[in-house]
């Protein structure tokens, strides 16, 4: 059934009828039926949702298209996704992704993460659409931002110091990937954009989580989710020290772009027990369907109590 699904789901667009809403569907799907969703609510669910969106038509690429010279082309997203329809079936999914993540990595702002989580959810899923889609995705909103200082500093004072520096600056814009483009444009970003020495995705991970269970934030939801995707990313990414400074500058500007965020090292939240996964299951919360996915997927691997937590404010009935 989910397969069937997520064939149909691929018909449509990236975005959704409104302009610049990305469109969950393919990765709700994917969560759902790994939280254990029944065929009867996978179809429920996609019929609900695919009001929302609208078809597209896949364009061809000339024999000579250079994939590099049009990063960050919209318009191009139809000819990126037929091109790399055509490299996922020459070379495979690992020789492709091997070919073509490290350089796009540096983008991975694009669409505030969304582009880069739809890849990862078609690597958990094998499925050779769902990749090329975030592939063509993370080409076509490719988000390159300024190479972050590194410095001997913990990342909670990196992000402290810079939620200081934007104080009283109210980022622009009526979505997360437009407040995000604001931020990383404004002069002072460059005073701030630094990166912790030694900083690793278990530490981004523990970061997020502890910032997402303070604020209940819908942009810091992003890094909690983004952070999963990168985990699921990086086997496949040879430079992962460059990886990883680009990721860690595409979450430092997200966060700056929160008005008013405040953080400390307070953990808030506690961890209830028994929890149900089948209130989420229930609902049409795409967002909500894919944090809890994650959520369940970031405690397994690194056994961090934040992630129940999460689980429980999301999980009551």
């Amino acid at each position: 059934m989910l397969n069937q699904l997520l064939e149909r789901a691929q018909c449509y667009d990236i975005e959704t009828k409104v302009e610049g809403i990305t469109n969950h569907l393919p990765m709700a799907l994917i969560a759902l039926d790994r939280l254990g969703a029944t065929p009867e609510r996978l179809d429920e669910y996609f019929l609900s949702y695919s009001e929302k969106l609208k078809p597209f038509q896949c364009s061809a690429y000339d024999q000579d298209f250079n994939w590099l010279e049009h990063l960050g082309d919209k318009d191009k997203f139809n000819v990126y996704l037929s091109f790399y329809f055509d490299q996922i079936s020459l070379l495979g999914i690992k020789l492709a992704l091997s070919k073509y993540i490290n350089r796009l990595i540096q983008g991975c702002a694009a669409s505030a993460f969304h582009a880069l989580i739809r890849l990862s959810y078609g690597i958990i899923q094998e499925n050779h659409k769902e990749i090329a889609f975030g592939l063509a995705h993370m080409s076509s909103h490719f988000m390159p931002l300024p190479v972050p200082i590194q410095v001997n500093t913990k990342p909670e004072s990196v992000i402290n110091n810079a939620l200081r520096a934007f104080s009283k600056y109210v980022a622009v814009g009526d979505s997360v990937t437009k407040r995000i483009t604001d931020i990383s444009t404004k002069p002072e970003y460059s005073s701030v954009n630094y990166y912790p020495a030694g900083l690793t995705l278990r530490a981004c991970s523990k970061l997020f989580s502890k910032l997402y269970l303070q604020s209940h934030d819908f942009t810091v939801l992003h890094t909690v989710t983004s952070c999963h995707a990168m985990r699921v990313l990086l086997p496949y990414i040879d430079d992962k020290d460059t990886a990883l400074k680009s990721y860690w500058s595409a979450s430092l500007v997200a966060i700056l772009s929160i008005k008013d965020l405040k953080f400390n090292l307070i953990i808030e939240g506690e961890y209830l027990g028994n929890l149900d996964v089948q209130t989420v299951i229930n609902s049409n919360n795409d967002h909500t369907i894919k944090l809890v996915f994650s959520c369940i997927e970031e405690y397994k691997h690194y056994n961090d109590v934040n992630y129940l937590k999460i689980l429980s404010s999301k999980l009551k009935a």
